[in-house]
């Protein structure tokens, strides 16, 4: 008999083994356990049970339930964009909004491009929350090398040793993958450079985070599925980095300077958006320091 959602939760349990057993006997899938109890929570908790009921009729079993999960992380997505963007947004423009703007002399964007970015971003949240369904499905029917349990791989150590190649494989990947949507024309054109437009320092703000074509956002992000094909890792921090990418936009959208090297701080993203061919990285400067294309910015022409 498979082990129950609340069940799979329990990371931290010592005894592992019986259920690593189940899951080579394809008696477990904790993947799936795991996400059924948070659509039940997350569903039922916003009284939206009637979505879920709709979506097994519609679509079976299967259908039903990925659409549940669609629903669930186009819901999760769409509370840290407004909720992470806003908690920015009070902090720069009204605690701080006296010593970082109105004493500086600079002004403030412009509720027009507010709103544009706001419109965007949940536009393009409707196709970039389907990104982790695509990942949801190559885990549960066992095609990447995610893991549920830290026995798995052989304890904390090797989880760690794991976690690291995996974040240099997604750094470097979303390098080159950031430097080809500006490399190619086509590409740039009509897909990348709407995130573009945003090419001032009075229009670069934590609303902008995701304010791009949803395809841009999922090809950005594709390196977080194309790594769990050969590099062990563990299923909660595979999550949990994709939703943290969503905060570590907003940060770096705010165009507000600060030393934070080799960290790629928002004052190298808006010399991105600035000067377009240069600081492709996504958390560090290293990719762009090895590969020829890192801008150090200069605070006199930025603060």
């Amino acid at each position: 008999m498979a082990l129950t959602a609340v069940t799979a939760f329990n990371l931290w349990e010592e005894n592992t083994i019986d259920k690593i057993s189940l899951m080579k006997q394809d008696l477990h899938n904790p993947f799936r356990e795991f996400n059924q109890f948070l659509n039940g929570a997350v569903l039922d908790n916003l009284h939206l049970q009637f979505v879920s009921d709709w979506a097994l009729t519609k679509f079976g079993p299967d259908g039903g339930y990925y659409f549940q999960c669609y629903i669930r992380d186009l819901i999760a997505g769409t509370l840290v964009y407004w909720i992470t963007a806003g908690i920015w947004h009070f902090v720069i423009y009204n605690v701080f909004g006296q010593k970082l703007f109105t004493d500086k002399e600079r002004p403030l964007p412009s509720k027009e491009t507010l709103i544009d970015q706001m419109s965007l971003a949940q536009a393009s949240l409707l196709v970039y929350a389907a990104l982790p369904i695509l990942s949801e499905l190559l885990i549960e029917n066992k095609l990447t090398l995610t893991y549920f349990y830290i026995d798995q791989v052989g304890g904390w150590k090797y989880y760690g040793c794991y976690f690291i190649i995996y974040l240099i494989f997604v750094e470097i990947g979303i390098y080159w993958m950031h430097r080809t949507l500006h490399t190619n024309k086509f590409l740039y054109k009509y897909i990348h450079g709407l995130h573009h437009k945003y090419n001032k320092q009075i229009t670069m703000t934590p609303w902008a985070s995701i304010a791009f074509n949803p395809l841009d956002g999922v090809l950005q992000a594709s390196p977080y599925v194309i790594g769990l094909f050969f590099i062990p890792m563990h299923y909660y921090t595979h999550m949990l980095l994709l939703f943290f990418s969503g905060v570590w936009a907003t940060n770096i959208h705010d165009a507000i300077w600060g030393d934070s090297e080799p960290i790629m701080g928002a004052k190298y993203h808006l010399v991105h958006h600035t000067h377009y061919h240069y600081n492709f990285g996504q958390f560090f400067i290293f990719c762009d320091y090895i590969f020829g294309t890192l801008k150090v910015p200069e605070k006199s022409k930025l603060d």
